[in-house]
């Protein structure tokens, strides 16, 4: 039976028409793609039991057309309600074992993609992981919905890791039905891992929990790093054994730990990040709730001081200055949402309400500037995170009411003052904890 494949419009910068809308919010999204998260690994075939073979016809303007015969399930399921299914205008297969019809809708998404890179060696790899995540996630029955969602980002961004070549291409492709791209996948793993992160920090009578079970269960590197990670544990169980700190200032603390290891070893990083942790998934979900907490911590370093001094406004107006960040019309666009911040940051120093008040005129913004999601959500603001991560952090603080800090200034076997680390890339310095 001859198909033909036809392409999304757009993958990279996809429309943005139903990304914000008016009488909505960022926060209120974030909410709604958490609630609407069924639909991504919705349709597809979840058992691999049975297979037929089909022989497919792939047209595209990259590589023109060709034939290649595939196996496909013969137990497919709808998409869930309300969700448009794309295999009755789109139909394709890998060549080795599944049809595009097995996929669920989030893995569509990723086959469309392929046929996108040029690159043949990258193109190959990304189809093999696409089936990988099929047989390794999808298929495991002994794993929940959300189980599998977390798996499936952290093991895309260990792909992306080593094909950053088309990190871009992926993260940014609109998923029209989810009304999200793929980079908002990552919000939706916070807002499912942190109902469970409490639980593998948690101390036992042994001062012992899932999180240093994990890391001394690493055996794919040397002895030496088995002693380094000792001496972290111990770092680690002096924090989690304090009564002072609240939770949330605790994983503040946990997480400026990680970064200086990561900072002075780090050619362990990737190997922690890809641990896994028994009943809640990767080092790496950990480590972004981690992370998250603590750009809520700090918002003033993205936002605090003067207008003229504010880390948020250099990065804009750095932004607005370059010419390859877009045409003139559109700096000038940016341009002027600086200088609404900045006369609103000039009369208003409190922190928490100039994030407020960037995060919502910045999404009554981007209802018409649909353009600039690309550029300016990838913009690092130095020594805190990206703008979508401020956004992120800001939405998760407003909707999930669980950020408390509490922080004395003073506990015995701490010292974590001037100790630097990275975030978004950037070298930060920590918040001065004094030993007494």
């Amino acid at each position: 039976m001859q198909l033909s494949f036809v392409l999304l419009v757009a993958l990279v910068g996809a429309a943005t028409s139903n990304y914000c809308n008016s009488g909505s919010s960022f926060p209120k999204d974030c909410e709604d793609r958490q609630k609407n998260r069924g639909c991504l690994l919705a349709g597809g075939d979840t058992s691999g039991e049975f297979t037929t073979t089909t022989e497919i016809s792939v047209t595209s303007s990259t590589y023109g057309q060709c034939t290649c015969s595939c196996e496909s399930s013969g137990s497919d399921e709808d998409l869930s309600s309300g969700i448009e299914d794309h295999s009755s205008s789109q139909e394709s297969g890998s060549g080795s074992g599944f049809g595009y019809d097995d996929y669920c809708l989030l893995f569509q998404y990723f086959y469309n993609i392929s046929i996108e890179i040029t690159d043949v060696t990258v193109r190959e790899a990304w189809i093999e992981f696409i089936e990988e995540l099929q047989v390794t996630v999808i298929y495991d029955q002994s794993l929940t919905y959300d189980e599998k969602l977390v798996a499936v980002w952290s093991k895309l961004e260990i792909f992306l890791t080593t094909y950053s070549e088309i990190s871009e291409l992926v993260l940014y492709t609109y998923i029209e039905e989810w009304s999200g791209y793929v980079f908002d996948i990552q919000t939706v793993v916070v807002f499912i891992q942190y109902q469970y992160t409490s639980t593998i920090i948690e101390l036992d009578a042994s001062e012992d929990c899932a999180l240093f079970d994990a890391l001394r269960n690493c055996t794919a590197v040397d002895a030496e790093f088995s002693a380094r990670i000792e001496v972290l544990i111990q770092e680690i169980t002096v924090i989690l054994e304090s009564t002072s700190y609240s939770y949330s200032y605790q994983l503040v603390l946990v997480y400026q730990k990680f970064e200086a290891f990561f900072a002075e070893y780090s050619q362990y990083e990737s190997t922690v990040l890809q641990i896994e942790i028994e009943g809640y998934g990767s080092f790496a979900s950990f480590y972004k709730v981690s992370v998250t907490y603590w750009q809520i911590y700090n918002f003033d370093i993205a936002v605090g001081g003067s207008a003229s001094d504010c880390a948020l406004i250099q990065t804009l107006t750095t932004c607005y200055e370059n010419v390859s960040s877009g045409s003139t019309s559109e700096r000038a666009q940016i341009k002027e949402l600086v200088e609404k911040l900045t006369t609103y940051y000039e009369s208003n120093t409190g922190v928490e309400v100039r994030v407020e008040y960037f995060v919502a005129q910045f999404y009554e913004w981007l209802i018409i500037q649909e353009w600039s999601v690309e550029i300016i959500f990838s913009l690092e603001i130095q020594s805190y995170g990206t703008i979508y991560e401020l956004i992120v952090s800001y939405a998760f603080s407003s909707d999930c009411g669980c950020v408390d800090f509490t922080a004395p200034t003073t506990i015995a076997g701490i010292d974590v003052s001037t100790s630097e680390y990275s975030s978004g890339g950037s070298s930060v310095e920590a918040s001065t904890i004094i030993v007494s």
